[in-house]
């Protein structure tokens, strides 16, 4: 995928996003990946790939949100749903997102390392941004690593790619090269979605005495 040609196909899609994404089983799921964050009422996150807000809902309420999206008519939507919630949406690029000064408790990665055109970047520039002993927290959709995806799989994702998800990326080669712990990694959604729980990986090296 192309993030230039994505902008496009979100906006064709934006109107219907929450059609597909907003109904009981996703959002069964996103409050399962949502649980697994251990957030302090007054956590700083930052959801990267914000989309439509679907996210929102399972949120600390008195957390101070942040939210990027490539996508202004997802923007929009979100706009929509922040209700009194604190609660910045900005546009931005994933893969050269910048925040000088700052750093964030949790960073969400919903959805979105399917999605952007160079996923590593992402998982990058996400661990640049979260703070010493920050949750990094993705759902998505991935391939067993090591693992040829199967015929029904390939097919199926001639028609994901072409509307902006390639769900036939293998996690462990996105991380590859990042210093990345990872704390807890299942599956749900009957095996279709994974909820990975990290960290920035530290050497001894990188601790002072």
């Amino acid at each position: 995928m192309k993030n230039r040609t994505n902008i496009t196909k979100y906006k064709m899609l934006a109107p219907l996003y929450d059609m597909f994404m907003g109904n009981q089983i996703f959002r069964k799921a996103r409050q399962q990946a949502f649980s697994e964050i251990d957030s302090k009422r007054r956590d700083s996150i930052l959801l990267v790939g914000v989309g439509t807000g679907e996210d929102f809902p399972y949120l600390p309420p008195l957390a101070s949100i942040t939210g990027i999206d490539l996508s202004p008519d997802m923007l929009r939507i979100a706009k929509t749903k922040k209700g009194n919630q604190d609660i910045n949406l900005m546009k931005m690029n994933a893969e050269t997102m910048d925040f000088p000064n700052q750093k964030f408790n949790v960073i969400v990665l919903n959805l979105i390392l399917s999605v952007v055109e160079h996923p590593e970047k992402v998982l990058e520039r996400s661990l640049k941004y979260l703070e010493p002993g920050g949750t990094l927290l993705i759902f998505d959709k991935f391939v067993e690593s090591n693992v040829k995806p199967n015929l029904i799989r390939r097919a199926l994702n001639v028609i994901t790619s072409a509307i902006g998800t390639d769900i036939n990326r293998d996690f462990d080669v996105i991380k590859s090269n990042l210093p990345i712990e990872i704390q807890k990694q299942y599956q749900t959604v009957s095996g279709l979605y994974t909820i990975i729980v990290a960290r920035e990986a530290y050497t001894t090296n990188d601790i002072s005495v």
